[in-house]
C-alpha cells in the first residue's frame, strides 16, 4: 500500500476532432453530472453526430458511473463496429485499470502509444499502472516523455516526485515536487510529498515549513497534518 494514493487517473484522451459538444459532455462528466452528460450524447446521437466517438465517450460515462459490465458492452460494440478507431483501446485500457488488471491494462495503452506516441494521457495512465506493480523506472521513464511533451504538465511532475521518492531518489523527487508547486501552488499532494522526503532526510524544519506553506495556499489537510510535521519545531 502506497504512502499516499494521490495520483489522479484521466478518463479522458485527445480526441482532436472531438472538440465542440463534447467539451459539455467533459465538464459534466467531471462536474459528475451524469444526466447533463448523458443528455449530451443522446443529443449527438440523435442527430447521428461523430458516432464512433459518441460510442467510445458512452463507454467512458458508464464506466465513470461504475458499470464495468456495461463500459465493456460499449467497448465491443465500439470495437467491432469502428475497429479503426484507435481511442477503443484506450476505453479498453481504463477497463483493465479499473478492475487492478494493470498488466492487461499496460498493454492497452502500449497499443495507443505505439500509434500515437504523443498520447501524453495514455502514457500518463500507464506510468501509474507500472507504478502500481512497482515497476517505478518505467513509471518514471512514461513521465519523463509527457514532461517531454508538455514542459508545463504539473501532474506528470508530481507523480513522477512519487515515484522518485519510492526509488529512493530524494534529490529529484524534490526538484520534481518543487517544480510542480511552481507550476501550480494548488496541487497539494506536492506539498505534501516534499514535506514527506523532508522528513524522511531529517530534515524536519523544512518538512514543517512545507506544510505551512500547504496551510497557506489553503489546504486544509495540511492543518491536521501540521501537528505531524511541526511538533518539534514550535511552528
Amino acid at each position: 500500500m502506497k504512502r499516499i494514493a494521490f495520483y489522479s487517473f484521466i478518463f479522458f484522451s485527445l480526441l482532436s476532432k472531438a472538440q465542440s459538444p463534447f467539451t459539455a459532455f467533459r465538464y459534466n462528466l467531471e462536474a459528475e453530472n451524469y444526466v447533463s452528460a448523458q443528455e449530451v450524447l443522446d443529443s449527438c446521437s440523435f442527430v447521428k453526430y461523430q458516432e464512433d466517438s459518441v460510442l467510445y465517450f458512452k463507454g467512458l460515462l458508464t464506466l465513470k458511473k461504475g458499470n464495468v459490465k456495461g463500459a465493456k458492452i460499449h467497448f465491443e460494440n465500439l470495437r467491432k463496429t469502428y475497429p479503426a478507431f484507435t481511442e477503443a483501446n484506450y476505453l479498453n485500457a481504463l477497463i483493465y485499470f479499473t478492475e487492478e488488471d494493470y498488466g492487461n491494462s499496460i498493454k492497452e495503452f502500449t497499443r495507443v502509444i505505439t500509434q500515437n506516441p504523443s498520447h501524453v494521457k495514455a502514457r500518463y495512465n500507464r506510468s501509474i499502472a507500472y507504478g502500481l506493480l512497482e515497476d517505478y523506472l518505467l513509471a518514471i521513464d512514461d513521465l519523463t516523455a509527457c514532461i517531454n511533451l508538455d514542459s508545463t504538465n504539473a501532474m506528470a511532475y508530481c507523480s513522477r516526485g512519487y515515484w522518485y521518492e519510492y526509488s529512493s531518489r530524494y534529490a529529484e523527487a524534490k526538484k520534481d515536487y518543487e517544480k510542480t508547486i511552481r507550476l501550480d501552488p494548488k496541487n497539494y499532494d506536492a506539498y505534501f510529498g516534499l514535506a514527506y522526503v523532508y522528513q524522511s532526510q531529517k530534515e524536519n524544519t523544512k518538512a514543517c515549513e512545507t506544510i505551512n506553506k500547504a496551510i497557506l495556499a489553503g489546504s486544509q489537510i495540511a492543518v491536521e497534518l501540521k501537528e505531524i510535521f511541526c511538533r518539534q519545531q514550535g511552528q
